[in-house]
């Protein structure tokens, strides 16, 4: 029996070095970068060019892991953390309901709108993996922490420049020429979807910043995602980050946050002024560069009240009481990944005729409800599954925690999921947004990790 493992040849070493650095750059383009990608010279130039990244991110860390392996014998296996077995069982429920779709062509290759089809899926879950399995230190999860801060408050001040008029890309797309913005997420919904799931995590780092110069800048990119998730008018995001913001307090305990009272107040006024300011435009200025009349407050408010006509609540419910009924007729495997479009046609005309409105229909705007569509019961199990364990494992954490800017950091992605989660009842998974919540589910397994590492070598 040998003892000792002998020492790795040079060649290992270097495959090792170079490996770790590929898998970093791809971690950090994987989180930070997918969110700001955008190829104006397209026809879909903000979906198909994020979603083609993420595939062919995940297939170069998969080859580099594979190499690595190969040369210097770095062992192949699942990473083992709470989320593996959920992660297994949702993964499973996409293939076999893509297997007995009912147009698994279109489940396989995916809706040219959505691209959401089989393949996006199971990406979603080697997303949480590799991100579980592969950040090896607290200095890395920082880094890509930031990174990702960093990319949300570009998206964040794109939108801003978007709402004064200014529009890089609009002479490539005339139907950019309106008032709702959409950064370069594609969709004013999904951009505040986006800007919900980054804001807590942009509480937590500032209230744990110590440095002046770092607050001041985490200061101003939580000013610019909250001012531009305020314009985008999304009444659903506005839920998601009230709920949000509750739980963030809850969990991190008012004696901590009055602690950091002064820091609190001096963004809490810059944020009324910015919010007066915001308010005054709108009032003043009926119609945008472009002609086109703003969206207020007021609006949104009076829409919600309407029951019957108006946008956004009545549709939806609509639209729930139709495909509750179309998810009896195959409720336990769904229709197949993707397929949306096809059992709702059946009621596509009802809704032209009574909103007024020429849309195809193509999804419930309830995720879970898309979810059941598409994957049936045992899908929706399995990815109830994912987030139960996720959120519970979360709040054990923050519980046991005795670091409090750990702590606060743990309630921050507590409550980033939470306001994340409650959106989705009135929004759907999109190729924007999904790799970056997928992403993230995996992020906290791997702190703990790193912690714990950190431990043993002190």
């Amino acid at each position: 029996m040998k003892l000792f493992r002998p020492p790795p040849s040079q060649d290992a070493v270097s495959v090792n070095a170079l490996s770790e650095r590929v898998l970093s750059i791809c971690l950090f383009f994987l989180l930070a970068g997918i969110p700001l990608i955008i190829n104006p010279a397209a026809y879909d130039f903000y979906y198909t060019p994020k979603i083609q990244s993420v595939y062919a991110l995940i297939a170069l860390v998969l080859g580099t892991i594979g190499i690595r392996h190969f040369v210097s014998r770095w062992p192949l296996c699942l990473p083992r953390f709470p989320l593996t077995v959920p992660l297994l069982l949702y993964a499973g429920s996409v293939i076999i309901s893509t297997i007995f779709s009912i147009a698994p062509a279109l489940s396989m290759r995916g809706d040219p709108w959505r691209l959401e089809s089989m393949f996006t899926l199971l990406s979603y879950a080697v997303l949480t993996c590799i991100f579980a399995g592969l950040i090896e230190s607290h200095r890395q999860f920082h880094q890509l922490m930031r990174a990702l801060l960093l990319s949300a408050a570009l998206v964040a001040l794109y939108g801003l420049i978007q709402y004064a008029g200014i529009n890089p890309t609009e002479h490539f797309d005339p139907l950019l020429r309106h008032n709702r913005i959409n950064s370069t997420i594609g969709n004013t919904n999904f951009l505040g979807k986006f800007l919900v799931l980054v804001l807590p995590l942009f509480w937590a780092y500032y209230l744990t910043a110590r440095k002046t110069a770092e607050k001041m800048l985490l200061g101003a990119g939580m000013l610019f995602t909250v001012c531009t998730l305020f314009l985008t008018f999304t009444r659903a995001s506005w839920l998601g980050v009230c709920v949000a913001g509750v739980l963030f307090t809850v969990f991190a305990g008012s004696s901590f946050l009055l602690q950091k009272k002064k820091e609190i107040l001096i963004l809490v006024i810059i944020l009324l002024g910015l919010g007066v300011g915001i308010v005054l435009y709108g009032a003043l200025n009926k119609e945008n560069p472009q002609g086109q009349r703003i969206f207020t407050v007021k609006d949104r408010l009076l829409s919600s009240l309407d029951m019957q006509q108006g946008r956004g609540v009545a549709t939806r419910l609509f639209v729930w009481k139709k495909v509750i009924g179309i998810i009896q007729k195959r409720p336990l495997l769904g229709f197949g990944p993707d397929t949306h479009v096809i059992p709702m046609r059946s009621f596509n005309r009802e809704y032209i005729q009574r909103f007024k409105d020429v849309v195809i229909l193509d999804r419930a705007h309830n995720n879970y409800l898309d979810i059941m569509i598409g994957q049936g019961l045992v899908g929706l199990s399995a990815y109830l599954a994912i987030i139960s364990t996720l959120l519970m494992w979360l709040g054990r954490r923050i519980k046991q925690e005795k670091d409090r800017p750990t702590k606060i950091l743990w309630c921050g992605f507590f409550a980033s999921f939470c306001g994340y989660l409650v959106n989705d009842f009135f929004i759907f998974s999109v190729v924007s947004v999904s790799p970056t919540f997928w992403a993230l589910m995996g992020v906290p397994f791997a702190l703990q990790q790193a912690e714990k590492g950190q431990h043993e070598a002190s």
